[in-house]
């Protein structure tokens, strides 16, 4: 794709400067003078007007550029329905109220790629309290009901060094996690999914594999910019992988939109989970972005969900049944749970939290209007 530019007018400085770092993967460069004259058809042009200081100014700029062809978002102090009618009938595709820099990054995306913008995109962390938790399991089960409902899903194995996500499911892939890193500015969906390794079951998987040697050069702004990328090309992206507090996983954990807690019924999970959900509300997790998720459920147990509960001091979400020989075949065989065994009680509670976590039809959506997405609300906040 040829560099688009980019006008930025109206902005605070500091806002301009992370929206244009939030885009550095974009073929897109950013030009002084207002670029109307450099919109041809084929060839966008993408402004962003702040309406600070002067909006009769800004408007009149807003609909100057929009009837040279150039693609414009309006950045205004508050989701006023005059203001957006205003913006609309001025010619400006998308909205966004000040103060809000991943709603801006988003509408931008939009009008560089339209329909590729990560609007509905989800991306998920699992997050095991302890080893051994079954997390893998759960995520590559989780992507593979996503994509059993039609949405694009990626599992991403952010265990870099010995990560297990393609030995569970029996594949090899070439192309890395360090490979996407390097080649951001040239992928595009169809090379991304001719190189990525892709389960019978219909989700993509992207791990590091055997180039073990390039794992120490990916550090937590790359990790933030993979999540960035992959969310403009899957509707669903489950990270896996996760273990502690490093600066990887915290990189990763910050990106989601939501994180799987996974405990079992054992004291030292259960603790570890406690733990861990006092530090993510240090870091400022709301509560709604955690998921508490009960690995191999025992009903008869002595640690029952309300001792869970009242231990980890979230709510039990959902939980996953106990069947280790019904996991051990879909190992052994490198399958989905779904394959091996479509009517177990495990394989339907990995189906309801595929659903829980938003897992939904994205191969023909049809996305909602900028306007229809303003007053009828976005999504909410991580």
């Amino acid at each position: 794709m040829d560099q688009i530019p980019l006008y930025v007018t109206g902005l605070a400085a500091e806002a301009e400067g992370q929206l244009l770092s939030a885009l550095d993967d974009l073929p897109i460069h950013k030009v002084d003078a207002e670029p109307r004259a450099l919109a041809e058809p084929g060839k966008p042009a993408i402004a962003v007007v702040g309406l600070n200081g002067d909006p009769e100014a800004a408007f009149r700029s807003v609909t100057g550029l929009a009837a040279g062809g150039v693609r414009v978002a309006v950045v205004g102090d508050s989701k006023d329905a005059d203001l957006i009618l205003r913006a609309m009938r001025s010619g400006a595709r998308e909205f966004v109220v000040a103060g809000e820099p991943e709603r801006l990054e988003v509408a931008v995306r939009a009008l560089v790629r339209p329909g590729m913008a990560r609007t509905t995109s989800t991306v998920t962390a699992f997050f095991p309290a302890k080893g051994g938790m079954g997390a893998t399991t759960i995520a590559a089960n989780a992507a593979a009901a996503a994509a059993a409902r039609g949405a694009r899903a990626c599992l991403v194995d952010l265990e870099l060094q010995l990560g297990d996500a393609l030995s569970l499911l029996d594949l090899q892939s070439a192309y890395t996690v360090s490979d996407v890193l390097a080649n951001l500015r040239r992928l595009d969906r169809e090379l991304l999914d001719s190189s990525v390794a892709k389960h019978r079951a219909g989700m993509s998987v992207l791990a590091q594999g055997e180039r073990l040697d390039e794992a120490d050069k990916i550090d937590a702004a790359a990790i933030g910019q993979l999540v960035g990328f992959l969310r403009q090309h899957y509707g669903h992206v489950l990270l896996d992988g996760l273990h502690g507090f490093d600066e990887l996983s915290l990189a990763a954990l910050d990106a989601a939109d939501r994180v799987v807690l996974l405990v079992t019924q054992e004291v030292p999970a259960v603790r570890n989970a406690q733990r861990a959900v006092g530090i993510f509300r240090k870091l400022g997790y709301e509560d709604s972005k955690l998921l508490l998720v009960l690995n191999r459920y025992q009903p008869r147990s002595n640690v029952t969900r309300e001792v869970i509960t009242e231990t980890v001091g979230l709510p039990v979400a959902a939980t996953v049944a106990n069947d280790f020989p019904l996991l051990a075949n879909a190992v052994g065989r490198g399958a989905t749970l779904a394959e091996v065994g479509p009517r177990a009680a495990i394989t339907r509670d990995v189906e309801a939290l595929a659903s829980l976590l938003g897992a939904e039809d994205d191969s023909g959506a049809t996305r909602r209007s900028w306007w229809r997405r303003l007053l009828g609300g976005a999504h909410g906040s991580r």
